[in-house]
């Protein structure tokens, strides 16, 4: 790691409000919510220089998610930090949602989109990078894919596949990355599996991932970013 990207990792680790979001982590911890870290959205915001998105906590015990809720409600209450954005509905179990897996680094690995949404925040106020990539990154807004064709390609479903290229395509459009020319091999090999997807599916990825995520202002811009990709048929009910 270079000294600027020390720097900005340190600099981050030193924030007010990581270091009161770490003190939640270790209280949950101490709760028997073992391995509990934040990723993507709230951590990204941070590592990349814009706004975070609500925090999101992820854990590996057996402890289910509505006590998981009522615990980390306490653990806020305690340390005065309702006014941080927390999602205390999604909150949730590795061990429970994907017993297969054997830590939250192998989740983040396996389910998270890249390697700048793979740095995770733990209780001890440090930033984890188990890509070996991220930090770097971060700060050249490289879109690094994590590679599902090889990283346990097994776990995955349609849906899932295709969620991941829909995301690669949108930290592109939205947030102005750069893909590795792997990314973008990645993000167009998803293509095939659109056929695949039930209306269910396919419902989700147009409520979920398009109209939650781009105003309509922002959509014709964005069709011609996803077209690259040859995705750009995804936005065509909305034009």
């Amino acid at each position: 790691m270079n000294s600027k990207v020390a720097k900005h990792i340190q600099d981050i680790e030193k924030l007010e409000d990581i270091k009161n979001v770490s003190k939640v982590l270790e209280e949950l911890e101490n709760k028997g919510l073992s391995q509990a870290s934040i990723a993507s959205g709230y951590i990204r915001g941070y590592l990349t220089n814009t706004t975070p998105s609500d925090i999101d906590i992820l854990y590996f015990s057996k402890t289910h998610f509505l006590r998981a809720r009522e615990i980390l409600k306490d653990a806020i209450k305690k340390y005065n930090l309702e006014y941080l954005n927390w999602d205390i509905e999604g909150i949730w179990s590795v061990q429970i949602a994907a017993p297969y897996i054997n830590s939250v680094q192998e989740n983040l690995l396996l389910y998270y989109v890249n390697s700048i949404d793979t740095v995770y925040l733990v209780s001890d106020g440090k930033l984890h990078d188990p890509t070996g990539y991220g930090f770097e990154d971060s700060l050249a807004k490289t879109l690094r894919m994590n590679d599902f064709r090889t990283n346990g390609y097994k776990f995955y479903k349609d849906l899932d596949i295709v969620y991941l290229c829909l995301e690669g395509c949108r930290r592109i459009a939205k947030y102005g990355w750069h893909p590795t020319k792997e990314s973008e091999d990645i993000i167009r090999f998803g293509l095939s599996l659109w056929k695949n997807l039930s209306l269910k599916d396919k419902d989700y990825i147009y409520t979920k991932r398009i109209q939650k995520k781009y105003l309509k202002t922002e959509i014709p811009i964005a069709k011609r970013i996803y077209d690259q990709y040859g995705w750009g048929f995804i936005f065509d009910k909305y034009l």
